[in-house]
Order: structure tokens, then sequence, then C-alpha cells
């Protein structure tokens, strides 16, 4: 599986969690594509270490991707309300023995009007993006960004499958209790009806085409780069600049026209201007107000007051990074970058140099291409884009050295630089630990995006004068994935680090109050 460059600036979210909020969304999204009546009931089933799943609104933006919701539709604030209105029973149940392997593992079962139960498995995997493991009691593995044509029956009809229909996809199947399931890769294109004639076989049950429940297109292809030295190569041989090259990537990997996708990536970036404004000039109260709301705005006017020691483009970053993510704890809409805990860093480097140098809408959307480049590249790496997965050294982390990289680039900075800025930044946060107080990401979350931003300023500042990184590009994420496979469990997801300090332990218990208040009842089924 590839990754798109609006995986990595993206995805367009309510906040505040790209994998707690945006994934789960999603995740409900992805369930609706399977439902073929109005719906009567839901239950969501969590695991018992995601127990703060209130806390992030993820039973909010489960049911509102049931409902056909997406993940940036500030409606999905009001799901609750709207399922009680359509005399829908929402009730939530937990995992038992055997417990998944990933906290973040959801079960959806869905009864409709007409009686049907569906049953829906994934898992929320880290900066919005979404695994389906398990459909009704068959287990499947799913290509987010894939067409499927799934076919139900009581025998084994696989050969008479190939024979109807020409798939350009591999037949998968799994049995259970004498049932099958076929689920097959289909082009994008393919018109629905030649499925029509596998009614035709006695044994089929029910056949269904579901939409590829991420839609960034793909199309068979080899990765126009996957390290920093296949792009520093590539820029050398052909001339063209890491924008350039994360253009082309992304045309070779959708089959999308340059115009579509360029236009995609400035409505990203006017929802990053959007969320930088809301965050600055109104009021903001944070979900759970362990955060502020107001720091942004603290630290905007003593810039304005001449207070700060770190100049006016430092200070101002900070604010604007600071505001952008307290407007994403506000569940209000921001852009991971690549994750919703981190998508302050970006948007605040970039515009704030906008401010100083005049650069163009068009330069910035160009820098956040040169962003996901990286971001890119750290993919192929397997470097994991989740506090919980690999602690905040994946998000706060992997932005400040995207950020970086994207600075070097509206600086003048060469392909090499460019990359360059990225490891020095990255250097500097490799440990960084996920330790959020209560569950919520607010503390230290909020306030570690200012920090992502500074350190943005110093990579790209160093690779710029001309310093390199002793340590190659593609060596430094490597040392990032070691990095993060070796840290404890306890440091990724808020049990360790400033989680376990006494004023957090009072926060954890605002955090049990809520979860008492939350409008789910607890059923177990």
């Amino acid at each position: 599986m590839d990754i798109s460059v609006f995986e990595i600036i993206g995805p367009v979210m309510l906040g505040p969690s790209s994998s707690g909020t945006a994934g789960m969304a999603r995740l409900g999204k992805a369930a609706h594509e399977f439902l073929d009546a109005p719906v009567k009931s839901i239950n969501l089933r969590f695991h018992p270490r995601f127990s703060g799943y209130s806390g992030l609104k993820s039973h909010v933006a489960l049911v509102g991707g049931i409902l056909g919701f997406n993940e940036s539709d500030p409606i999905i604030r009001e799901a609750l309300e709207i399922a009680k209105s359509k005399d829908i029973e929402v009730t939530a149940s937990w995992f038992h023995d055997p417990l998944p392997s990933d906290a973040h593992t959801i079960g959806m079962t869905i009864t409709q009007v007409d009686g049907k139960t569906k049953i829906i498995t994934g898992v929320s995997v880290g900066g919005g993006s979404i695994d389906i493991i398990g459909i009704d009691k068959f287990n499947v593995e799913l290509e987010s960004t894939a067409k499927y044509l799934f076919v139900w029956a009581d025998c084994d009809c696989e050969e008479k499958i190939k024979e109807l229909i020409p798939l350009a996809g591999k037949i998968k199947k799994d049995i259970k209790e004498g049932k099958y399931l076929f689920y097959i890769e289909v082009p994008l294109n393919m018109d629905e009806s030649e499925a029509e004639k596998l009614n035709n076989i006695s044994s089929v049950e029910r056949i269904l085409f579901t939409k590829p429940f991420l839609n960034f297109g793909n199309i068979p292809h080899e990765p126009l780069f996957k390290t920093f030295d296949d792009i520093i190569s590539l820029s050398e041989k052909s001339g063209k600049d890491m924008y350039e090259l994360a253009m082309e990537y992304e045309i070779t990997r959708s089959g999308r026209r340059k115009e579509d996708i360029f236009n995609e990536m400035k409505q990203s970036l006017l929802y990053m201007k959007e969320a930088v404004e809301i965050g600055l000039t109104q009021p903001v109260k944070t979900l759970f107000g362990v955060g502020t709301g107001y720091d942004g705005k603290l630290v905007q006017k003593a810039v304005k007051e001449g207070k700060t020691l770190g100049g006016s483009t430092l200070g101002r970053a900070m604010a604007k990074a600071i505001a952008t993510y307290e407007v994403g704890c506000s569940m209000n809409r921001i852009v991971a970058a690549p994750t919703g805990g981190s998508s302050g860093i970006v948007p605040a480097c970039l515009l704030t140099v906008q401010e100083d140098r005049g650069f163009s809408d068009d330069d910035l959307v160009k820098a956040l291409f040169v962003a996901a480049a990286s971001g890119v590249c750290m993919y192929y790496h397997n470097a994991s884009f989740s506090g919980a997965g690999g602690g905040c050294q994946g998000e706060v982390g992997v932005s400040s050295a995207i950020a970086a990289s994207a600075l070097c680039y509206l600086g003048g900075g060469s392909t090499e630089e460019c990359c360059h800025a990225m490891a020095l930044s990255m250097k500097n946060l490799l440990g960084l630990i996920c330790d959020p107080i209560a569950g919520f990401t607010e503390v230290p979350c909020i306030k570690r995006n200012a920090m992502g931003a500074a350190n943005a300023f110093t990579g790209c500042d160093l690779a710029i004068s001309g310093v390199k990184s002793f340590v190659p590009p593609d060596e430094v994420i490597e040392a990032l994935c070691n990095t993060q496979k070796l840290l404890p469990p306890q440091l990724r997801g808020g049990r360790g680090g400033l989680a376990c300090t006494h004023t957090a332990q009072l926060a954890r218990q605002l955090q049990e109050k809520l979860s008492k208040e939350c409008t789910l009842e607890i059923k177990e089924i």
C-alpha cells in the first residue's frame, strides 16, 4: 500500500485527535457503506485501554460517520442528538477476551429497521488512516483506497465468479460456519451492472460494491520515490525541485490532474488560515478546560508588546501553533499535518514567514507539497505517526521535521538542503514521549505545538546556512523508527511522564467524572 500526500497534509477534520476523532469518523463512514436500510440501533465496542474515548469524542465521531457524515463536517458534533431525533438507540460496550492487540480497535454492531444486523470491525491506525479487519463474522484485510466487490455465498463459488466477471484484482475469501465471503478489488471505473450476473449463481446470497473508504485515487504504479536519497538523486538528475517531484509523485499514484491536486492542497491551506484566525481572534473553549483556550492570544499579545526575547517571527509562529490546536481541542476544523495533535506546527511556520516575506498562497501550497514529500519518505521507512503507536516524536517530532523542510524550500534551499533541514529538526525530538494528561489531548499537546514550530525554524536555518546532518536523512528516520520500537508502552499514550504527576491525577478524576456523565450507556452484548 502506498500513501497520498493528502494523508500527510490531512485529513481536514474536526479536532481534537486524528486517530481518536477523524479516524473514528472514517471508520463509521466505512461502516455506512455496508448498510442497506435505515438504522435502528448502534452499539460501539471499545478496547478497555481506550476508556477515555469520551474525552476525544470518539463515540460522537463514530456515530456521525455511521450516519453518513464526513470527518470534516461540523454537523458531526451533533451526531448523538441527530441519532436521538431519528429514534436510533446508541450504546457502548467493551471487548472481552480475547482482547484486540490494538487499543484503537472498534467494533460497530448496527441493527437496521428491517431486523438485519451489520457488524463492522476496524482500527484507527493514526493520522486519520484506518483499517477494516472484520465484516460480520468474517476476517478481511481491505485497502482503504480501493473499490471492492463483496460476495456472500453459502458455498465456494470462486471459480464461477472468475468465469462471469473479468476482475482486475485477486479474489480473497474467508470462511466461517460454512458461509463464504469473497472480496475483490476492482477498477474504480468498473461498471457495477457487470456484477448483476453473479445473482445467477444459486449459492450467492448478496453482492455489494463499496467506494474507497479514503478517496485519494490509486492506480497501479511504482512510487516515484520512497527515500530521501531517492528525492535528492531525482532532483539532481531531472533538475526538478522538491515540490515538482512531490506533485509528480501524486499524479503518478492517483491519476488525477495537476490542477485538481494543487487546488485541493490550496483548500487545505485556506482551512489552516481559518483555524489560525479563529484561534487568535475569537473566544475558544477547549472541550475539557485542561487547556485554557487563550494561550495563543497571550503569546500574540506579549509579542506585540515586545516582551518576548525570541524575536517577532518566532513568537508569532508559537502563537499561531498554539491557537490552531486550541481550535482543534474545541472540536472545530483543523488540518492534520500529519496528525491532529501536531496540527498547529506546519501552518504556524508557513503563515508566519508569509507575513514576513510576502510569499503568495501558491508559494505556501508548494511548500506544503514539500512537507508532504518528507512525510511520504518517513512512511516508507515505516515510521509511526501515532502518539500511542510511537510517542509524540511521531506527531510533534514528525510535524516539526516536515515543517522545517517546507520552510527551507520557501527560503530558496535546494532539495538536499530541505532534506537536511528535516533531519536536523527530527534529531532534536527523538524520544519525545506521548503523555497527555488524563487522556485529554490538551496538556501538554497544545503547547508542545509551539515547541515544534520553534524547532522547525532551527532545523531550517541550520540547513539553509549550509549545515548538514552528520547522520544522513534516511538514517535519521531509521533512528526514529528504532526509537519508536524501543519506547516503553507506558510512554506511548498517557501512562507515564507528565501523566503520572499529582496534577495529572487530579485531572484524571475529572476525566472519570466526565466519563460517567457520558451520554452513552455501557451495555454488554
